[in-house]
């Protein structure tokens, strides 16, 4: 597969398909170093050009879209009422990107409570010792008012959590942790395009062969996921927007705000969120 041109929005967790830029992904520790680069190996892991973007590519490409719309996009952390591992995955990226907002708003407050949630979550991802760590030095930096750290402190959780999922053979798992990523970007880019427009920051969330890669890595979920509520609701809206994103010219204003509804209401069901902002309860994933 050939990797996308690099710039705003390349790249699982950049933004609008923005928003995961890809980036090499460790292989196993314990891998024979001449498989390293192999190909096949490499392709029997799901480990390609574009797997477990790194969420590092998110923070820079929403640098180049500030100021942002804090009231618009800020939201509290709450706890998965799930035993669905799929939202965790998708959850758990939609937290890394969340961690931007509390860097840009130097938020100790909002760091402990997206530690603590990120740690919840990675439990149900079968990680919690891997990411207990992070957490510890994400709230050490928080404290310090360490912004910067704290940035590089989220990228290698992120990187982590993938690496993990891999070496585990569970590369399903990894894509959709970068998909929850890059959605949460989308929602945050298409906010920033929203509140202030122009063409040049239009330009940045039109990147169609983004928004295909994720389709095409939901495509090639297993029958059984694919099959999920959620994964069938985030495949129709991703669908739904991909008219906006082939046609010639520039997003317009109202298209930006259609990028916005849509990404919201997915990162909404991500988390857990009907329509209403009622809690969907575990039950209903099964």
């Amino acid at each position: 597969m050939k990797r996308p041109a690099t710039g705003v929005f390349r790249g699982a967790s950049g933004f609008m398909a923005a928003v995961l830029l890809c980036h090499a992904v460790s292989l196993p520790a314990d891998v024979d170093p001449s498989l390293r680069d192999d190909p096949q190996y490499r392709e029997e892991l799901g480990v390609n050009g574009f797997t477990a973007p790194s969420i590092a590519d998110i923070f820079r490409d929403l640098d180049l879209l500030k100021p942002i719309p804090m009231a618009k996009v800020e939201r509290t952390p709450q706890p998965l009422n799930s035993d669905d591992r799929t939202r965790y995955a998708l959850s758990f990226g939609v937290l890394i990107a969340d961690g931007f907002l509390d860097v840009e708003r130097q938020d100790g407050t909002g760091v402990d409570l997206l530690g603590r949630e990120l740690l919840r979550r990675a439990k149900g991802l079968g990680v919690a010792q891997r990411v207990s760590r992070h957490c510890q030095r994400l709230l050490e930096a928080a404290k310090q008012g360490a912004w910067e750290q704290l940035r590089k402190e989220l990228v290698l959780t992120q990187q982590d959590v993938e690496d993990a999922m891999l070496s585990l053979r569970d590369e399903q798992v990894a894509h959709l942790l970068s998909l929850g990523g890059w959605i949460r970007g989308l929602e945050i880019a298409a906010a920033c395009v929203t509140e202030t427009y122009s063409a040049e920051r239009a330009r940045l969330l039109k990147r169609l062969d983004l928004l295909d890669y994720f389709l095409e890595r939901l495509r090639d979920l297993s029958p059984r996921l694919r099959k999920r509520p959620l994964i069938t609701s985030l495949t129709q809206r991703l669908q739904q927007i991909r008219p906006l994103l082939t046609r010639d010219g520039l997003l317009s204003p109202a298209d930006a705000k259609v990028l916005y509804a849509e990404a919201k209401g997915a990162v909404d069901e991500i988390e857990g969120q009907t329509a209403t902002g009622q809690v969907m309860r575990g039950s209903q994933e099964r």
